[in-house]
């Protein structure tokens, strides 16, 4: 299918473009560090105010595009419809675990891993990976070894929003009671020189002890030297002020 040849996407399109504001635009541009060598450089804003304005503007498109529709929005420039390209995909995903549609669902999962680079800001990474991730791993009813393989080949592309998509993915994990590739990660990435994978690293940690502390502490009795502090300060944010000052300290 061609782009031009969707009414849909050309409706979608036209409609965020109307809904342009450029000075939201340039703080927006500013916020997610689109300068030369900065992580987002060269990226694209309409100035849409937020996640839940653009989840809005969607509900009329909701259910009704199709999947070559949506890698068509992953096509555009512009941020704001690139994040509606995955709000879309995220919806479809939930509506194929409701009706247990795996071959949909391998679809979906096999596109969004082709597309995985237009996801291109940590926004988009983590707007749309552990709903979709989360919804197929549930239906697929992965084995230890699929799953790790599958995320290792995030883990090593060496493309920072896979690496970060690798990492956030394991929430939907954790929330299924699997811990082990949330700490095999957290090492992997442990001298990965960005700050973005040092937060991703730290936040499923910190979630990960939501689960089960003891094994979050296990974690850290090993790892806490080696961990960026940044990665360590996430992790630790849920505990009682005197054990986060004894983990710091240590």
């Amino acid at each position: 299918m061609s782009c031009n040849d969707s009414d849909s996407v050309s409706e979608l399109t036209a409609m965020f473009l109307e809904a342009a504001n450029p000075e939201k635009a340039q703080h927006l541009m500013r916020f997610f560090k689109t300068g030369v060598g900065q992580y987002g450089y060269g990226d694209q804003f309409l100035g849409l105010p937020s996640a839940p304005v653009v989840r809005a503007m969607l509900k009329p498109f909701m259910g009704k595009l199709t999947l070559p529709e949506c890698s068509c929005l992953l096509d555009s420039p512009w941020h704001e419809i690139r994040m509606a390209g995955l709000l879309i995909m995220v919806d479809s995903a939930k509506r194929m675990l409701k009706q247990r549609n795996l071959s949909g669902l391998t679809e979906l999962v096999t596109l969004y891993d082709q597309r995985l680079e237009r996801a291109n800001n940590w926004d988009l990474v983590d707007v749309s990976v552990y709903h979709i991730m989360s919804a197929y791993w549930t239906c697929a009813d992965t084995k230890a070894g699929e799953r790790r393989h599958f995320l290792k080949k995030w883990a090593d592309s060496g493309n920072l929003w896979r690496e970060r998509a690798a990492m956030v993915s394991t929430l939907a994990l954790i929330r299924m009671g699997i811990l082990e590739d949330t700490f095999w990660l957290a090492e992997y990435f442990m001298k990965h020189p960005h700050d973005l994978m040092h937060k991703a690293s730290g936040w499923m940690l910190r979630e990960a002890g939501k689960r089960d502390i003891n094994a979050l502490r296990g974690f850290l009795e090993v790892f806490h030297r080696s961990l960026p502090r940044t990665a360590l300060r996430y992790a630790i944010e849920r505990m009682e002020p005197d054990e986060r000052k004894k983990w710091m300290e240590r």
